[in-house]
């Protein structure tokens, strides 16, 4: 009898490696992760992309004047998930904007007061005082306009892709590891 015969081995050796690779995802969720805190780094650089609106009673840069916000952003990943974030709890407020209502209170205040009796109309802290009252502040409601530091562009989700697309092409196109070699006995 002539016979056709199919040594399997190598296939089966090549589609489990394969299946791993797409099973275990975690090298490419942590890419994506990278990529979108990068997208939110350059958020924060650019105060807004599109441009945040700006600032009202005092100077500086938008969401920056600590860094604290910016620095809290972290990056989570797994085989299924890539996740950029921050647990502050006034992020929030900055990203999606609302009313913050403040209630009335009383305070001691404290002042530097000169050699002269003046008084300067500027904060200190307490163990530079030499001059504090109380003082009341009505209550109030503050608009905070939404800054979304948490956002991607069209290029941001370009890059994502392109990601992706690399990731499977380096899965799925590794020659070496998937090719299969003929023989004819």
């Amino acid at each position: 009898m002539i016979e056709i015969k199919v040594d399997t081995d190598q296939l089966e050796r090549s589609l489990t490696q394969l299946s791993q690779r797409l099973v275990h995802r975690r090298p490419l969720m942590k890419k994506l992760a990278a990529v979108m805190h990068n997208a939110v780094d350059e958020n924060f650089e650019a105060e807004g992309r599109p441009k945040w609106l700006g600032i009202k009673h005092r100077q500086g840069r938008v969401l920056r004047d600590s860094g604290a916000l910016q620095n809290s952003i972290s990056e989570r990943s797994d085989d299924d998930t890539a996740i950029v974030g921050t647990n502050l709890p006034y992020a929030a407020i900055h990203q999606f904007g609302g009313e913050i209502k403040r209630a009335a209170r009383s305070q001691q205040a404290y002042f530097h007061q000169k050699k002269d009796g003046s008084v300067g109309n500027r904060f200190v802290k307490k163990s530079r005082s030499n001059f504090s009252q109380w003082v009341t502040i009505g209550s109030g409601v503050v608009n905070m306009p939404a800054r979304p530091y948490l956002s991607l562009t069209n290029e941001d989700e370009a890059e994502i892709v392109d990601t992706v697309n690399q990731y499977l092409s380096e899965v799925l196109g590794d020659r070496k590891s998937t090719r299969l070699n003929s023989s004819h006995d």
